[in-house]
């Protein structure tokens, strides 16, 4: 090897490892500033969130506490059994409960009859494709009422089509019943 080579690159040796020292302080001081950036970004994304969930809170608990107002206020206005103030409400009430209860796909119910003092009201109830579990809970429910008779006149079967396929259709007919001299 040339002397004036050997010189030279014996020359360069100190400053190639400094640089090499540099560049990996300056790669190692970098690397840390982008992480602790993304750190950064991250917790204040948190922070928003975390004041967005804060205020919703507030909101809810704002809701609920004028849902108790609300509540207390139609308790108060109303009496404790809502339609036990006269007969048709009574059986109005027992077919609410009935739809409630038994949440038909289609309901019907006719006038009040008033015949010999006794006060009736027709109803009936579709219900398509109903599990046949469903169907005999709804019979047993409707003729097993302790407040008002509701007996079942009449049970239909049919066939439906619904969304292009075949289906069974189960219509219950039935009367709600006052019996004369119930009070209500």
């Amino acid at each position: 090897m040339n002397p004036t080579i050997g010189r030279y690159e014996n020359g360069l040796k100190r400053p190639k490892m400094l640089f090499w020292i540099v560049f990996l302080l300056c790669l190692t001081v970098t690397t840390l500033w982008a992480d602790q950036q993304r750190s950064r970004r991250i917790l204040e994304k948190e922070y928003r969130e975390y004041l967005r969930a804060q205020d919703g809170q507030s909101r809810v608990m704002e809701a609920a506490a004028n849902r108790r107002v609300v509540l207390t206020a139609l308790r108060s206005a109303l009496p404790e059994e809502p339609g036990s103030d006269s007969p048709e409400g009574l059986i109005y009430g027992r077919i609410d409960q009935i739809k409630t209860r038994l949440k038909p796909d289609e309901m019907t119910i006719a006038t009040l009859v008033k015949k010999g003092g006794e006060l009736s009201l027709q109803y009936s109830l579709t219900f398509i494709d109903p599990g046949y579990c469903d169907l005999l809970n709804a019979v047993a429910y409707l003729r097993h009422s302790t407040t008002l008779f509701t007996p079942v006149n009449s049970l239909a079967v049919s066939q439906v089509e619904q969304n292009g396929r075949g289906g069974i259709s189960f219509i219950i007919k039935g009367t709600v019943v006052l019996p004369e001299g119930s009070k209500p």
